[in-house]
């Protein structure tokens, strides 16, 4: 299953991974969160909480990767750092970028993005 994020005037696909946490999203949407972009990617709070087994939590993310943060709700859209995210816990992988990542890099500021299945 393939999600599309909006962001500003970047549109990215998602290929999510069936985990329960991933599935629950899907089933969430559409949505629209403010999105705050980083030197590694764009992270906001989802507002609502996903389900997720113990197993699929780990450290660290590819860049590329949508990972959700159970403690706080977390939502990210990584591009960059992947190097040096281990140091980062309690990572649950959603899916991956079907895509180039260079159209992320270029993003600043905070935007309201909308998540929907893609057609």
């Amino acid at each position: 299953m393939r999600v599309e994020l909006r962001i500003g005037e970047v549109a990215v696909l998602v290929e999510l991974n069936g985990s329960a946490a991933a599935c629950a999203l899907a089933e969430r949407l559409p949505s629209v969160i403010s999105m705050s972009v980083s030197s590694v990617g764009c992270c906001g709070q989802l507002g609502f909480s996903l389900p997720c087994d113990a197993a699929d939590v780990h450290s660290g993310w590819s860049d590329g990767d949508l990972n959700y943060k159970p403690e706080g709700d977390w939502l990210a859209l990584f591009f960059d750092d992947e190097k040096n995210s281990a140091r980062y816990g309690g990572q649950v992988t959603l899916g991956h970028v079907d895509g180039p990542l260079d159209v992320l890099r270029g993003l600043s500021g905070t935007h309201d993005v909308r998540i929907e299945l893609s057609k």
